[in-house]
């Protein structure tokens, strides 16, 4: 499999988790355009998280801003943020030269189940974290002290996605949810809290996520990686697809 199909695969994942954590919060929903997804949430008008357009062909980003300023306007959102391949460079110099600013950039990162030379027999293969569980250890490795990522999560009916855990002292310390979408397995919300890291969980958790998958006769892990956990990933076999950039509307 070439790297464009795990591209593309990446890409869709992370629009099907945005618009899943869009329209299950209060008051939101979601639009569709051909090539761009974008969650519209009114009860977090300062959350461009929820907030976001996620641009699966690159170019339709730009062509959709003048719409996405008057929807999010009118829902009385005050900042938004459209998601877009980095790599894309023409179209981020449009989306500059309209007065966006890049918030944060990202590695979009993937493999094929198959080359990953993972010895996997003695990984929990089944998903054993809740929601609140995947919310509350992300709220802690992330300093969130207003229950963000946990009331966020809350929202979602669960089996939406698939949460994994490991446990320090008979308590969560590391999480990862997964989207099994087509044939692709969609890691996000992976986070380990300070107190726990370097204890090897996050490769635990990482390990049940590829067990699970592979149990499902998925074929692609896909991902977007923090500067923390890059390195992780890259040591599982996961390569870099796509520099992954947010580029905000602040009202």
């Amino acid at each position: 499999m070439d790297d464009a199909e795990l591209k593309r695969r990446l890409w869709e994942g992370f629009a099907g988790l945005q618009t899943l954590l869009g329209s299950s919060a209060k008051n939101g929903f979601v639009i569709r355009r051909e090539g761009l997804l974008a969650s519209i949430v009114p009860s977090a008008p300062d959350s461009p998280a929820l907030n976001a357009a996620v641009a699966l062909d690159p170019s339709a980003a730009p062509r959709y801003l003048e719409e996405l300023e008057v929807r999010y306007g009118d829902a009385g959102v005050r900042r938004w943020a459209v998601w877009v391949d980095g790599a894309a460079r023409e179209v981020t110099s449009e989306l500059r030269h309209a007065n966006m600013a890049i918030a944060s950039a990202s590695p979009g990162m993937g493999a094929v189940l198959s080359d990953l030379k993972i010895d996997l027999s003695t990984a929990n293969p089944r998903p054993n974290a809740n929601l609140q569980v995947v919310g509350r250890v992300n709220d802690l490795a992330y300093g969130n002290v207003d229950s963000r990522l946990e009331r966020t999560l809350n929202t979602l009916e669960e089996g939406t996605l698939r949460g994994y855990k490991a446990d320090l002292n008979g308590a969560p310390a590391s999480v990862a949810l997964a989207l099994h979408h087509g044939q692709d397995c969609g890691v996000s919300f992976v986070a380990t809290v300070p107190q726990a890291r370097r204890h090897g969980l996050a490769t635990q958790v990482m390990r049940s996520a590829l067990a699970d998958a592979q149990r499902q006769q998925l074929t692609t892990i896909t991902l977007q990686a923090t500067e923390l956990g890059e390195r992780l990933y890259q040591q599982l076999g996961l390569r870099r697809l796509s520099p992954m950039e947010l580029w905000e509307r602040r009202r």
